[in-house]
């Protein structure tokens, strides 16, 4: 049975790469592909990946506009914008400090999101953002480039930094949830995937409160809808002509952003995440 259900899980993964449906909205410092007002434009890749998936990308908020000095909870069509979608995919290309000053906005938005960048998730133990854990965030090891998929190393790597400015070492980092004892994810949250001991893939339930988790009141809210995290190299790298999304990033980790976008996205029956687990088990299996 244990074989059976692994195969099963492996399968489901296989399919997630087919064509899905839905509008994910992408929120962004890098400008919109074609948008000539801004030269940051390393996120092109990103909207062409989802685009790759089969999904309709909403590029109306990219170049900074729901940072917060834009005022967007304060603007109709950036608010239905975020409502409209059937997921927002916040990217690593964006600045946590601009994000902040409406956290329970962001969390309580009845939109399932996807959060690429650990400096988001930061609580009250160590200078606050969204609260999604209840501490910090920092590097991972930048010399790692595999991440463990529920408990078992992964059979190919996520990242190559062998085309680094210092080859085999990540120019800047991947920022995750510093998991010291100071920075836990709440009991409901499921955490897939590691990457050098920190959680790097984690699925939160709509209704995880955040409040609750780090102690507050009406400081964080509830989750509206699902929430998903999936940690990114970053890609805040000084020359934004060479480093953009796609950079030092395998076919691996784009098939796990794939499965994480079609789990958070409200589609039927997938478990694509669990399958990309049990391609790692399976591997292990004929190894052994």
């Amino acid at each position: 049975m244990r074989r059976l259900i692994i195969l099963l899980l492996a399968v489901v993964f296989c399919l997630a790469g087919v064509t899905q449906a839905g509008t994910v909205l992408v929120v962004s410092e890098s400008y919109a592909p074609g948008d000539t007002s801004g030269t940051d434009h390393r996120d092109d890749s990103l909207v062409a990946f989802l685009e790759g998936l089969g999904y309709t990308v909403d590029t109306s908020v990219m170049g900074g506009a729901m940072m917060d000095s834009q005022d967007p909870w304060s603007d109709p069509a950036k608010v239905a914008a975020l409502e409209d979608a059937d997921l927002v995919l916040v990217s690593r290309r964006t600045n946590s400090g601009n994000y902040d000053e409406k956290r329970p906005n962001w969390n309580e938005l009845e939109t399932p999101l996807l959060l690429m960048t650990g400096y988001l998730t930061r609580g009250e133990a160590s200078g606050t953002r969204w609260g999604w854990t209840t501490g910090g965030s920092g590097d991972a090891t930048l010399t790692e480039t595999t991440v463990e998929v529920l408990g078992v190393p992964f059979p190919e790597p996520f990242f190559d930094w062998s085309t680094a400015p210092t080859p085999g070492e990540c120019p800047k980092g991947v920022y995750l949830p510093n998991n010291d004892g100071s920075s836990e994810f709440s009991d409901e949250a499921m955490v897939i995937a590691t990457f050098a001991g920190r959680d790097m893939m984690v699925l939160i339930p709509k209704g995880t409160d955040f409040d609750a988790l780090n102690g507050t009141t009406d400081k964080y809210g509830v989750a509206g809808a699902d929430r998903g995290f999936i940690g990114h190299w970053g890609y805040d790298y000084d020359d934004e002509t060479i480093y953009g999304f796609d950079t030092f990033i395998t076919d691996a980790y784009k098939d796990a952003l794939a499965a994480m976008v079609a789990e958070v996205i409200p589609e039927p029956a997938t478990i694509a995440l669990l399958g990309l687990g049990g391609l790692a088990l399976l591997r292990v299996r004929k190894r052994s």
